[in-house]
């Protein structure tokens, strides 16, 4: 997975947004050179495999408009058309500036689209614009375009209190929304963001419940396929396996800021009103080079060690593998730390309710 920010601007201001207000308020746009100086490192440096996928993300990436997508496509052919790379977009968007010009460009390219929503307008109520005026009405118009030119579409949920409380809601507005797919995850730590849910009482039975409800109303072949369910399918359906997760490993996650800079963990700490995690600049040589310096060792050793300590202290590690680093890091101020609010809901809750609740609601066969 390559991120790329093409501006780091939002036109919202939801509530639990991980990336600071200060980021998010600046206007400036990635340059052709910075993408296509990107592109050229990751085929001399020899990074790429078979398939590549380029998501925009990291604030609003649609606020840059549909022409400077045309001219990075074009970017992106120039430098990866001679090469046996296919290329797909991931667009994350909060759906208000969808419109007509827009389906067109993503029906003629094929880009897959997100759209982060949390239900109806009662449970979507943390995702309001720079006023604090309700932005739901407006994301509605956007997710209506994209129905009315047919193109498939994910749902992105942030899971907030108000939306466990009322799984039947949630689910009715999914069924409701046209989308083809849903991924959903808690309200967590991370970043800029403290979550409301620590000190929840409760909460994982509350979460346990909600999860249940949405396995039982997702059914695999539905109409809308899960991205958690699926995951999970897939990691019941086999031999079991140690998980390595990309946020641990150099580069499986790479993520490259407006002007050039990047991290190569979780993408989530580029997105600082700091440069702590920023390990290097494309523009100032090859990528491979950040390897070599003290913050990376610093950083990956400090990763480790807390991959060390979830091995030895949490019986999900193998289901898990030290995923949540940024959130680690929100927490404690530490990459070497265990257990987080996310995983502890994201993985140990929803794993044991999956476990439980599922076998004994209608046996082995439900996987």
């Amino acid at each position: 997975m390559l991120r790329v920010q093409a501006s780091p601007a939002c036109n919202l201001n939801c509530s639990y947004c991980y990336i600071p207000a200060s980021v998010r308020r600046q206007t400036s746009v990635m340059s052709m050179q910075v993408l296509e100086t990107l592109l050229r490192r990751l085929v001399d440096e020899d990074l790429l495999e078979d398939r590549l996928a380029i998501s925009w993300h990291g604030a609003e990436p649609l606020v840059v408009g549909v022409a400077w997508y045309e001219e990075a496509l074009e970017q992106i052919a120039e430098v990866l058309g001679g090469t046996a790379v296919q290329v797909s977009q991931v667009f994350q968007t909060n759906g208000v500036l969808i419109d007509d010009a827009w389906c067109e460009y993503f029906a003629r390219t094929g880009a897959h689209v997100g759209v982060s929503l949390d239900g109806a307008a009662a449970q979507n109520a943390a995702r309001v614009n720079w006023g604090g005026r309700p932005a739901h009405g407006l994301a509605m118009r956007g997710v209506a375009a994209l129905n009315r030119h047919a193109i498939p579409w994910a749902l992105l949920a942030v899971v907030t209190e108000e939306t466990m409380r009322d799984p039947e809601a949630f689910i009715a507005f999914v069924r409701d929304s046209g989308c083809a797919y849903l991924g959903f995850k808690v309200e967590e730590t991370n970043v800029a963001h403290v979550s409301h849910l620590a000190g929840l009482g409760g909460l994982e039975r509350l979460y346990a419940d909600f999860v249940l409800a949405l396995w039982r109303a997702f059914p695999a072949g539905g109409p809308v396929r899960v991205r958690e369910f699926e995951d999970y399918r897939g990691l019941r359906g086999g031999p079991p396996a140690q998980v390595i997760p990309v946020t641990l490993v150099p580069f499986r996650n790479l993520t490259v800021a407006v002007n050039g800079d990047f991290t190569i963990f979780a993408g989530e700490l580029l997105f600082r009103d700091d440069d702590r995690f920023v390990f290097g600049n494309v523009m100032d040589g090859p990528l491979l080079d950040c390897l070599k310096t003290a913050r990376f060792q610093a950083v990956a050793a400090q990763m480790l060690a807390g991959a060390r300590r979830c091995a030895a202290t949490c019986e999900r590690y193998v289901d898990c593998g030290s995923f949540y680093i940024s959130q680690k890091y929100a927490e404690t101020g530490s990459f070497d730390a265990g257990e987080t609010l996310a995983c502890r809901l994201e993985v140990k809750t929803f794993l044991s309710a999956l476990d439980g609740g599922v076998r004994l609601e209608a046996g082995a066969d439900s996987f």
